[in-house]
């Protein structure tokens, strides 16, 4: 069994006829049922661009006289001394036909040339015979034809259904693409071929020591058409060009060892890229996504590369081909990969993250699933669902942040690691405007400076100015208040902070528990308990927002909650007023306050109706608008409610009419009324009374009850029948409610 084939490049020409170095000459190969079919010939425009530069790569080689090596073809050599390719397919058929058709371009004796009649497929026998047909003496190509698949067509032998075989019709392709490449150029390249000039390693698998699984793994690389391959080749192409005096070839030998082996290694646990299927038993995909990521971060942290090309073939010759810093960036990708090494992955992250917070273990951060972030830039980085990645920039961020942790291990304790991913997953949940990609740099120097320092580098933007602010106040708090660690960071795990505290601030730090129980209440009543105590609305553009009272739009308390260091002092003294009130909050707790509220109000402002009426809560956004003359400002009582959390043109209402049209029809279910639902723009500006052919409407200190005048010219006007002023104080507030007014006024003309 070849003893020595492990340690010398073999070329195509070798295998058949051995090694003056006593490897011994193969009586065969043959592609196995297992492998998929011949893929570099398919009619697909990403194949396209992996055929172009794999067989330039191999004209070159020929044309320049330049010897090129493909790298590693595994395979197991039988007892008939057959070998079965488990990797290395593409490109051992590849060379199979260009061996052909040089052979037969430059009239090579067919003595020489017979080797290629022991080259076979077992995927099919159209496949295994079409080889054959092919080498046989009896055809002899036209090389005049432009394509020579039409010909081939045309032989006697090639029954027309040979051309749905895949293997075949890829095959057809291939050979009028090097027919295309060599045509005109094809000069004494057979005797290059026979000095070696193309050439690889080969390695039998049982000198490997391989197991069953290790077969698996170097045959499950071959099943789907993936990158990897021409991505491989060209990066080591790459890197057996680097000078040697700066890089030395037995480093470059070491990483292709390490891809092949280490990496492989590594990345195997996740080769099945969740579907279940056997048929995903593949890493090469995953291998390229994770390539991908650090490429990226190269081009983001070196502010003088300029990415041109999303291709990661590109990205490979642009990075590590010709380029003066290629020994700097090829060591990033050794250590991008080597850092994750003998690391329980798993175990790291479910150390310092989790989807859900635990009263035992608060200082692990909370962030969304799935929590190992280097399993989901295997299976997702790079991909898109429409415009949205679903492997977003924060995920990005924190996985550079463990990447940098693996590296930097002698000088980053595990404990100060715990505080300092938690400040990065504050700052990546508070900064979803300054996560970027052309922020990215900024992004990950910051990222560097905390894993390092544990504070904040200030002085540039990079993740949200305000979280910043906080996380480095925290920081100094922390150094005097290292017992209370645990408090600080339950609270930053509560759901509708994310990190941000300032709501509360550390100097009510105690109030953490209280805050819990605030919000295990009924957040309708939570909501109308800080509007008995105050205006904690948050003004956005236009638009004021209060709390919803539904969990699934708990987004509006986050954005109030999570609102600039100067804007965030009203709603701070509002709810910490309100947490000074109870040690523990229930339902009833917050019902007393707001029954105490109601009955000892005596002017009823825009707080007074949304804490009295659900009507105007409609427990979604909680967003509202007031009058357009005022847009920033809370004046008067044209207020609307909006039933979307941006746009005023879609479902909103009056306040005033929607109480009022609801109180009517839950005491009257039968009674003749109707509201439009787009007051905005006109439709629901008034509430219709039919039963009485009338309508009802407000002004900000009266209220109206009218109906239409036709003219003998057919139009309309409006007669007044009822205008009632609502009394108010010299500032404009109300002193009697004017729901209660308008109820009672429709009464009576029930009773008319």
């Amino acid at each position: 069994m070849m003893n020595t084939i492990d340690s010398k490049k073999y070329t195509f020409i070798d295998l058949f006829r051995g090694t003056e170095g006593g490897g011994e000459a193969l009586n065969g190969i043959e592609i196995p049922l297992i492998q998929r079919d011949y893929a570099q010939g398919r009619d697909m425009p990403k194949v396209e661009d992996i055929r172009r530069r794999f067989v330039g790569a191999l004209k070159k080689a020929l044309i320049n006289n330049e010897p090129i090596t493909l790298d590693f073809v595994y395979g197991e050599i039988d007892n008939n001394r057959t070998l079965i390719p488990l990797d290395g397919q593409q490109r051992l058929t590849t060379l199979f036909l260009l061996h052909w058709y040089i052979a037969r371009r430059e009239g090579v004796s067919e003595d020489k040339l017979a080797f290629l009649t022991k080259y076979s497929y077992a995927t099919r026998y159209s496949a295994r015979e079409f080889c054959k047909r092919l080498v046989s003496p009896d055809y002899q190509p036209d090389f005049n034809r432009d394509r020579l698949s039409d010909e081939i067509k045309d032989q006697s032998w090639m029954p027309l259904d040979w051309e749905n075989d895949p293997t075949i019709s890829a095959m057809l392709r291939m050979i009028d693409y090097i027919h295309v490449m060599f045509n005109n150029s094809c000069n004494n390249l057979w005797r290059c071929l026979e000095a070696g000039c193309i050439s690889f390693y080969f390695l039998p698998i049982k000198q490997l020591g391989a197991t069953d699984e290790l077969y698996i793994k170097m045959n499950s690389r071959g099943k789907p058409l993936t990158e990897f391959e021409n991505v491989k080749a060209e990066w080591e192409a790459c890197i057996k060009a680097i000078d040697p005096s700066i890089m030395p070839k037995q480093d470059a030998e070491q990483i292709e060892q390490k891809l092949d082996l280490d990496w492989t290694d590594l990345l195997w646990p996740y080769r099945n890229g969740q579907t279940g299927s056997s048929a995903d038993d593949v890493v090469d995909d995953k291998f390229i996504r994770y390539l991908r990521f650090l490429t990226d971060i190269i081009y983001y942290k070196d502010e003088e590369l300029k990415k041109n090309s999303s291709d990661i073939l590109s990205i490979v010759e642009d990075l590590f081909r010709g380029s003066e810093k290629a020994p700097e960036h090829l060591e990033f990708i050794e250590r991008g990969f080597d850092c994750w090494l003998h690391v329980d992955i798993e175990h790291l992250f479910n150390t310092y993250l989790t989807t859900t917070p635990t009263a035992s273990d608060p200082q692990k951060c909370v962030v969304a699933a799935p929590v190992n972030v280097f399993a989901q830039a295997c299976y997702t980085y790079g991909d898109m669902n429409g415009r949205t990645r679903l492997f977003p920039i924060g995920r990005s961020v924190m996985l550079y942040a463990f990447l940098y942790y693996l590296q930097h291990k002698e000088t980053i304790s595990d404990i100060q690691f715990a505080r300092r991913i938690r400040i990065i997953t504050n700052l990546i949940k508070q900064s979803e405007y300054e996560l970027r990609e052309d922020n990215m740099p900024n992004l990950l120097r910051q990222t560097e400076y905390i894993l390092a320092h544990g504070d904040i580098e200030e002085g540039y933007l990079s993740f949200n100015a305000n979280q910043l602010a906080e996380e480095h106040e925290k920081a100094v708090w922390l150094q005097t208040h290292a017992d209370k660690a645990d408090t600080l960071c339950r609270l930053e795990n509560h759901p509708l902070l994310q990190g941000a505290i300032r709501v509360i601030g550390l100097d009510h730090i105690d109030f953490t528990d209280r805050f819990y129980s605030l919000f295990a209440c009924d957040h309708s009543l939570v909501n109308r308990a800080l509007l008995s105590i105050g205006d904690y609305a948050l003004l956005v553009n236009n638009r004021f927002q209060i709390g919803s009272g539904s969990a699934d739009f708990d987004s509006s308390w986050r954005a109030i909650f999570s609102t600039s260091q100067q804007g965030i002092a009203p709603k701070k003294d509002i709810l910490l007023a309100l947490l000074s009130q109870s040690r523990h909050f229930t339902n009833d707790v917050l019902q007393s306050v707001i029954d105490r509220y109601l009955r000892e109000t005596r002017e009823y402002d825009w707080r007074h109706y949304l804490v009295k009426y659900d009507a105007m809560r409609p427990e979604r956004y909680g967003m509202y608008f007031w009058d357009e003359e005022n847009p920033h400002e809370k004046r008067g009582y044209s207020i609307l409610m909006m039933w979307t959390e941006k746009s005023i043109s879609g479902r909103n209402y009056n306040i005033f009419l929607k109480a009022l049209n609801d109180r009517l029809l839950c005491d009257f279910p039968d009674l003749g009324i109707s509201l439009g639902e787009y007051a905005y723009s006109g439709d629901g500006s008034v509430l219709k009374l039919t039963f009485a052919d009338k309508y009802l409407y407000f002004t900000d200190d009266k209220l109206y009850i009218c109906h239409q005048t036709p003219d003998e010219q057919g139009h309309t006007t409006e007669t007044i029948d009822v205008e009632k002023p609502i009394p108010q104080t010299e500032q404009g507030t109300d002193l009697e409610d004017r729901v209660e007014l308008a109820y009672e006024a429709v009464k009576s003309l029930m009773n008319k």
